[in-house]
């Protein structure tokens, strides 16, 4: 998966930082305590959070070493505060010069950028090309299909007879197919250029690469008898992990957030008439509903009228309630229903029967959501923006569905730390 591929290198990344780290107290001849820990992984997840964990990039980017240098001077100030020896200042000095140096070195290493061609003439192409010109690991070259140049406006390499030349002198490493049936001959010809290591997938595929989702007007039910995947549906060791991850986390949160979830209700009662808590029915695992807790965030009659939509700057919240959104402390009280196993920690979000009704109607494989738990954050809402519409629930079913298919332990991590994230910049619902 290419959205959780670096997570390797990453990881690679922060042990060597950490053994780096360590190896310049001991050679400096500096006490190992619990607080230099704590400032080390203080300044982990501020690179994080500023993006310096990236390694998706071609090249080293200036702003990064600006970045990088305010935290780690900022560590060294700290340290000098509580310290008041210039010693700790001059280590962090030290530790950032060999940190942007191995962050420089790895990006040398796997920062390169990736010729494309496209092979086919249709509709689809143009939602190939577009995430192909706005990545920077890719770069297109052309489509060999002269119809392509003719009715959609494409840039046009050759002719097919010309392929493996055309491939060999512009260097081409991916070739995608956006066309459902091909030529023997031409089958033949790019079979041969991947067994010479050009790198050759479907439409499917490549969405799924670079978009990490799957494009549900162009799937049907052999997609998922015959595709990969979908562990989640049946790995019972993988389920007893994601189980364990629920429990252990919503444990830890609960813990450190009890005090704001306390104040939170003080603040709401305060603000608004009626109960602190909000209860409501959501269909999960199975399509069996259950009741899902929440602060509540609107006024108490905000659904005198009937069930509606939660739309951006609805005048039904409260100010307190816009807050909560944002930062998704309104969503605190449903650690009980992942410690309960009604909702797991990642997965998608739990909708409605009334809306589901409708949605089911008009998109296709809308009720597959509902083969695993629904989640209290999950893929669809870190990497889609608020929304609260028929188009916004496919393009979010389109998220859920990727998740489904390709989850794991390590995309679990990955998708919490990418919703931290989120609520730290305030783009929370």
């Amino acid at each position: 998966m290419k959205h959780t591929s670096s997570v390797s290198i990453r990881s690679v990344y922060i042990f060597l930082l950490f053994l780096i780290y360590q190896r310049i107290f001991k050679i400096m001849d500096l006490s190992l305590n619990t607080t230099f820990y704590g400032v080390f992984l203080m300044m982990c997840l501020s690179y994080y959070v500023m993006d310096l964990f990236n390694f998706e990039l071609i090249k080293y980017r200036a702003h990064d070493f600006i970045l990088s240098t305010f935290i780690t001077v900022s560590g060294g100030v700290f340290s000098y505060i509580f310290t008041k020896k210039i010693i700790y200042f001059q280590m962090f000095l030290i530790f950032l010069l060999i940190q942007n140096f191995l962050r420089w070195t790895l990006i040398r290493l796997t920062g390169k950028k990736m010729k494309v061609a496209i092979i086919g003439n249709n509709k689809i192409n143009g939602e190939v090309l577009k995430p192909i010109l706005d990545s920077e690991k890719y770069e297109y070259v052309g489509n060999f299909s002269k119809e392509a140049e003719e009715e959609i406006g494409e840039k046009y390499i050759g002719c097919f007879e010309e392929m493996s030349e055309l491939v060999k002198k512009n260097r081409i490493n991916k070739m995608i197919i956006t066309e459902d049936r091909l030529e023997k001959r031409i089958l033949r010809e790019i079979l041969g250029l991947k067994l010479k290591g050009v790198k050759v997938i479907n439409y499917e595929s490549f969405n799924e690469e670079i978009q990490g989702k799957v494009d549900v007007k162009n799937i049907d039910e052999n997609w998922f008898l015959n595709g990969s995947g979908f562990n989640i549906l049946h790995n019972v060791i993988q389920k007893k992990i994601k189980r364990l991850f629920d429990i252990t986390l919503a444990l830890l949160i609960f813990i450190f957030t009890l005090p704001i979830m306390l104040l939170s209700i003080i603040i709401i009662k305060l603000e608004s008439h009626g109960p602190a808590l909000f209860k409501q029915e959501r269909v999960g695992l199975g399509d069996q509903e259950f009741t899902i807790y929440k602060f509540r965030s609107m006024r108490n009659d905000a659904e005198k009228d009937g069930a509606k939509w939660a739309q951006k700057n609805d005048s039904r919240i409260t100010k307190f309630g816009n807050f909560m959104r944002k930062t998704r402390i309104d969503e605190l009280p449903q650690l009980w229903n992942v410690l309960k196993g009604d909702m797991s920690f990642v997965g998608p979000r739990p909708e409605r029967q009334v809306f589901i009704d409708d949605l089911e109607k008009e998109i296709p494989f809308y009720n597959l959501r509902h083969c695993v738990k629904p989640g209290l954050t999950g893929w669809a809402q870190v990497m889609y923006p608020y929304g609260a519409s028929i188009e916004d629930s496919l393009r979010k079913l389109e998220y859920d569905l990727y998740y489904i298919k390709h989850q794991n332990f390590i995309m679990d991590i990955f998708i919490f730390f990418k919703t931290v994230k989120t609520v730290l910049f305030g783009k929370g619902r």
